[in-house]
């Protein structure tokens, strides 16, 4: 019975405790979850803060949003800041602004976790996880040595009150450890303008885990980054190299001084061993730096591990020997103008190599090679290969050389000798399966060049001598379908050779290079073949060393094929040319370069575009510009039998008889060029100026032609441009890659000149980026149903403009003479002003030519005979080219003598009101009208009509919607008395009445006054709309 109650108080005792401790963690998660959700909110805690950041560095610091976390990284506190972003304030005084250098550091999310439990028993602050997403830091370093990041404001000390030391009290912090630090998909730019550094680093991971705050720490770290990039003094030295780092380091804060030990560095898949010390100077602001690397290499066997698998393939029993060493060192002080020194040396020393089953071994490998850079330029930088020598069955290869003054002006000497049996090659080495190598090579070569002639392009004054020939050649790999194939190919260099051409009797350098047949095939993708070819090169000494060095060279080709996927198609006949290089007449140390070609064929085709040239050739010269070497300044002629050319972007066949051109700097001259494009014809003689730099830099083409022309077919052309747009968007819509011949030749929509525009008519889109002015001479012209002739006068395209100047034509068999503006940027609408004269044209032509008389002027059709017509107007146009009525703004008269008023029902109303003779054909000795449209209102001013016996004076006003008031009065006729018809209404349903004459005496002097000053104000808005193009144009 004991023994019950016993274990009765104890499941009670225990019951209670648990019960206890449940509720003390409820009643502190509701705490927790009060302070966080109602006190320590995100809108209360981020300014905070801000403030205290701001106030603590000198710099500007914002935070979207900082909240407390616990649920989430139970049972853990944490503290998740998001969009981060800290600017500096070191290089700012009191009145500037924030400039991009100032752009410390930004960050998409930063998450710190704290255990709360180690500083609750020991005192300790534990940081388990420091997470930075996204970050993009910016290292600047100033012209003066100052760092961007040197922030921490420097407390004032003199403010500060004395404070005695109270050492019986228990420290608050009794260390700070952090667990793990980790930056995610980070960007760091370090530029340094003191030193003229530069550095980028992409997508960069770091880790970090060790205890930060003890004055002796020991941290471990792993680094990795893509596409690192190093710049110095305008120099690129590195470029895409994908780096990692995994190490230890100890940190004393007391002596500055940080130890890396256990370091390996991988570079490219290349692992180097890497340790050393750091010491810093907080004075000088320097890092006293003295490291060490180098590459485990414990045999010749691991270097052999390196060649791709796909090239050598691996064999464990291989018998290797020999040494390998590889190692380097960083010694210096970095600082303000001041970079440590890199040395570095690789040797292998008694190398040989045997794979079990290959008949050859190689017998014999040495190689040393050493170098040393110094940023500085106070010590020399080379690179030295004292020599490698390979020597196995009948291969045997010794080769020396030195990049001299590697960073102020590198220079080349080398020396080789070699033999190499490509197939016994293939006997020492187990190459991949598929792998296969051909032919024999025999070389003697000393090289002596400095990088600098070749980039000023004075390749006469480098030293080249022996040769090479490679003969049977063959080069196989069947898992990449790639194929080499070339029956010889040689190369040789002379200098100091006899050369009875020239006045000094002997060549500085001869050179030649030769093949006999070539073919390569890349998995069918790329096709390659071209027959025998050389080149042969000779320069001539110099009487002025200064000046840059002649050389001169014949090229011959033979037949080349070109295949690449289905994207492009090349053929080439044989072709010879004749280049030469030397200093320029006006400079000698300006290098001028000729190029004499001719060529019996050439065909292209590449994404539906097609290129056919017979027969041509160039003469060209061409000169260095002094300031931007990398533009030359080019002339001389370009000769052609036959060319046709068609591209997608114009789907109209074009076609080039034989022509000649002109090439001078920044233009191309054209003497009678002829071009024919679908049914139009050309003949085109001036300058066109800006092409290369309209096509590679999208600049303005410019061109001032006289055009002769038989026939023009506007609509043929235009509706080329419409389709050629589209197909633009389809071409640039897809990928080059992926478009396949089906999809070009969807595209191929005008194969013949067959093609034909419909008899619509729409807006035609000036393109834009041309400047053209053209002297017209053309017999005909189709736009639409319009037929034009004889057209002569100057027109302009510019900014999206068409600009016609004092142009005559014929059309409708009748005179005219125009000046024009025609504006239209987008397909929907259009702009045109215009003065347009018209003499000697039948009414029917004139409504005809143009179908909007018709509609604001219905009674015109009631006439037939010749008129002489003259408008000033300006006007919107829709889609159609058809006139926008209400925007509108025309002054015009119509003159006409021996017309004929046709017998309608309106005229059957007026002259049974008016008592006429009714006749059929009613005879109109002479009509002359004037009116004004404005507003969507076409007023016309009285006019006077003679028939037969009857003076009758015709005025009113007539609406855009069709809706008119007229008033005719009698001025003379057989009856006794004057009499007057008001007609008004549509043309549906008009309203006649009868009234008395308004009008007494036609001759009104102010009518044709009003209408001409009004045509003088639009041809003067007219005027000022193309002086204000062309000043656009100017600008």
């Amino acid at each position: 019975m004991k023994e019950k109650k016993r274990k009765s108080i104890v499941w009670r005792l225990v019951k209670w405790t648990v019960i206890t401790l449940f509720s003390l963690l409820i009643l502190v998660g509701i705490g927790v979850g009060i302070l966080i959700h109602f006190i320590f909110t995100p809108q209360k805690l981020t300014p905070v803060v801000e403030r205290i950041a701001n106030d603590m560095l000198n710099a500007k610091v914002h935070f979207d949003s900082i909240e407390l976390t616990f649920f989430s990284t139970f049972p853990n506190f944490g503290l998740d800041v998001r969009h981060g972003e800290v600017v500096t304030k070191v290089f700012q005084d009191s009145v500037s602004i924030y400039v991009s250098t100032d752009s410390l550091m930004s960050f998409q999310r930063c998450l710190m976790t704290v255990d709360p439990m180690a500083y609750l028993s020991r005192k300790d602050v534990v940081i388990k996880e420091l997470l930075i997403e996204k970050p993009r830091i910016y290292a600047f370093v100033n012209e003066e040595g100052v760092p961007g990041w040197d922030v921490m404001k420097i407390a004032n000390t003199d403010s500060l009150p004395e404070v005695t030391p109270d050492t019986s009290s228990v420290k608050t912090i009794n260390s700070i450890d952090i667990k793990n630090v980790r930056i995610k998909e980070g960007v760091l730019i370090f530029d340094d303008r003191a030193n003229q550094l530069y550095a980028r680093m992409e997508n960069l991971g770091v880790g970090i885990d060790g205890a930060f705050a003890r004055r002796k720490s020991r941290l471990d770290v792993e680094i990795q980054m893509e596409n690192l990039l190093f710049w110095q003094q305008g120099e690129l030295l590195v470029k895409n190299v994908t780096l990692g780092l995994k190490s230890g380091m100890s940190i004393d804060r007391d002596s500055l001084l940080y130890t890396l030990d256990r370091a390996v560095m991988d570079i490219n898949g290349l692992k180097f061993g890497l340790g050393g010390e750091c010491r810093g100077d907080s004075v000088t602001r320097t890092l006293d730096v003295d490291m060490k690397f180098g590459m485990q290499v414990p045999s010749l066997k691991t270097v052999l591990d390196l060649v791709p698998p796909a090239i050598l393939k691996r064999d464990k029993k291989a018998e290797v020997e020999g040494s390998v060493l590889c190692n380097g060192t960083i010694k210096g002080i970095y600082g303000k103008d001041r970079i440590p020194i890199i040395t570095s040396r690789i040797r292998i020393n008694n190398g040989a190599v045997r794979y079990e089953g290959m008949p050859y071994a190689l017998e014999k490998l040495e190689l040393d090679v050493e170098g040393q850079v110094d940023l500085q330029r106070q010590q020399p930088s080379y690179v030295k290969l004292s020599r490698l020598y390979l020597k196995g069955a009948s291969t045997e290869v010794d080769l020396s050389a030195e990049i001299q003054d590697l960073i102020t002006a590198p220079r080349l000497l080398s020396n080789m000798n070699a033999v190499v049996d490509f197939t016994s090659l293939t006997q020492i080495f187990p190459l991949e399966e598929g792998v296969s190598m051909k032919g024999e090579l025999n070389s003697v070569l000393k090289v002596n060049i400095l990088l600098s002639d070749i980039k000023s392009a004075n390749y006469g004054r480098m030293d080249i001598r022996g040769g090479c020939r490679l003969k049977d050649v063959v080069l196989k790999s069947e898992r990449d379908s790639f194929l080499f194939r070339s029956k010889s190919i040689g190369l040789g260099f002379g200098t100091n050779m006899k050369d009875d051409t020239i006045w000094q009797g002997k060549n500085l350098l001869n050179g030649i290079f030769g093949f006999d047949s070539v073919d390569i095939n890349m998995k069918e993708r790329l096709v390659f073949h071209m027959d025998t070819s050389y080149v042969h090169v000779k320069t001539s000494p110099l009487r002025d060393t200064t000046a840059v060095a002649s050389m001169s060279a014949n090229i011959r080709f033979g037949r080349i094929r070109l295949t690449v996927d289905d994207t492009l198609s090349l053929m080439m006949g044989n072709s010879k040319a004749k280049l030469s290089l030397g200093p320029s007449p006006s400079d000698k140390k300006v290098p001028q370069a000729k190029a004499s070609v001719e060529m019996d064929s050439l065909r292209i085709r590449a994404l539906g575009n097609r290129l056919r040239m017979e027969k041509a050739g160039f003469d060209l010269t061409s000169v260095m510009n002094k300031d931007d070497k990398r533009i030359w300044k080019t002339s001389g002629i370009i000769g052609f039998r036959n060319l046709g050319v068609y591209t997608p972007v114009f789907p109209l066949r074009m076609r080039m008889p034989a022509t000649k051109i002109t090439l001078a700097p920044g233009r191309i001259e054209l003497n009678g060029a002829k071009l024919r494009i679908g049914h139009s014809d050309v003949l085109l003689t001036g300058a066109v100026y800006n092409l290369a730099d309209a096509f590679l830099h999208k600049g303005e083409l410019k061109a001032e032609l006289a055009v002769r022309s038989k026939m023009i077919d506007c609509n043929q052309l235009m509706k080329a441009m419409e389709v050629g747009e589209a197909n633009r968007s389809k071409i640039w819509g897809i990928n080059e890659e992926e478009m396949s011949e089906e999809e070009l030749e969807e595209l191929d929509l005008s194969a013949d000149s067959t093609y034909v525009a419909d008899s619509t008519m729409a807006v035609f889109v000036v393109p834009p980026g041309i400047d053209f002015k053209f002297e017209t001479r053309i017999n005909k012209v189709l736009y639409g149903k319009l037929e034009l002739d004889s057209i002569h006068g100057e027109m302009i395209m510019r900014n999206q403009c068409i600009e016609l100047s004092d142009l005559s034509l014929r059309s409708m068999a009748a005179d005219m003479k125009t000046t024009m503006l025609y504006k239209a940027s987008t397909p929907e609408r259009a702009y045109a002003g215009f003065d347009l004269r018209m003499d000697d044209i039948h009414v029917a032509s004139l409504i005809n030519f143009m179908p909007s008389l018709d509609t604001l002027f219905p009674m015109l059709r009631s006439f037939e005979g010749m008129v002489d017509f003259h408008i000033a107007a300006e006007a919107d146009l829709d889609s159609t080219m058809m006139i926008d009525l209400p925007t509108l703004r025309a002054a015009a008269y119509l003159d006409g003598k021996d017309l004929v008023l046709l017998d309608g029902e309106t005229f059957a109303e007026i002259s049974k009101m008016l008592m006429f003779k009714n006749k059929n054909r009613n005879m109109i000795d002479s009509v002359s009208v004037d009116f004004l449209i404005k507003n969507g209102v076409i007023e016309i001013f009285p006019f006077m009509i003679e028939m037969d016996r009857y003076k009758v004076a015709v005025g009113g006003e007539h609406h855009i919607d069709m809706n008119f008031k007229y008033h005719v009065s009698l001025l003379k006729s057989p009856i006794p008395f004057r009499a007057g018809v008001d007609i008004s209404g549509s043309l549906e349903k008009m309203k006649f009445r009868i009234t008395k004459a308004k009008y007494k005496d036609i001759f009104i002097p102010s009518r044709r006054a009003k209408v001409d000053s009004t045509q003088l104000n639009l041809r003067k808005q007219i005027r000022q709309l193309l002086q204000s193009v062309k000043r656009a144009a100017d600008e």
